[in-house]
């Protein structure tokens, strides 16, 4: 008898190892909101002593990295999974030459825009929308910034700090 229940809690404890395994295995749980930077310098090995710029919603999550000097940088964006998942799912990383150098757009489906950069153009503000009814976003113009925004976002103009209008550098579907 007592060898009858341990036989069939090991064999409920096998089911659920597999249950586990297959839930995993299926991309149904992603990484929660406070991991999202831990699991980037993880996946990407990415400097512990590098400082972060980044953005998140419930869509999208858009981080970059960059060491002290703000020489070099690397990004990574993460999206929120379909139906009957949890968290975000890396979608892609890497070096960023042109983040680097101004500011990018990534498009991603129905998720939104991130916008990237290391901030050499100095932008100190971004306006979303146009006229009075536009939506103004405050960037420090001496840091690297992420900025994540809605995908109906139809006008993005930046200024930077004395005012003027900022190009942005490059925009590509991810």
């Amino acid at each position: 008898m007592k060898t009858e229940r341990i036989l069939i809690l090991a064999g409920i404890l096998v089911i659920i190892a597999l249950g586990c395994l297959i839930v995993y295995q299926a991309d149904v749980i992603g990484v929660s909101q406070s991991r999202l930077e831990q699991d980037a310098r993880e996946v990407q090995h990415i400097n512990a002593k590098w400082d972060v710029a980044q953005a998140v919603n419930d869509e999208m999550c858009a981080m970059i990295f960059y060491d002290n000097e703000k020489k070099k940088c690397a990004y990574s964006v993460y999206l929120s999974g379909e139906e009957y998942t949890l968290g975000y799912f890396y979608r892609e990383g890497g070096e960023a030459p042109y983040m680097e150098e101004g500011v990018q757009g990534l498009i991603y489906e129905d998720k939104g825009i991130a916008l990237m950069s290391m901030n050499a153009d100095k932008v100190a503000s971004i306006v979303v929308g146009d006229g009075s009814r536009g939506q103004t976003i405050a960037v420090d113009p001496e840091q690297p910034f992420a900025v994540v925004l809605p995908i109906e976002s139809n006008v993005i103009t930046m200024y930077d700090d004395q005012g003027k209008v900022v190009t942005l550098y490059d925009t590509f579907k991810g």
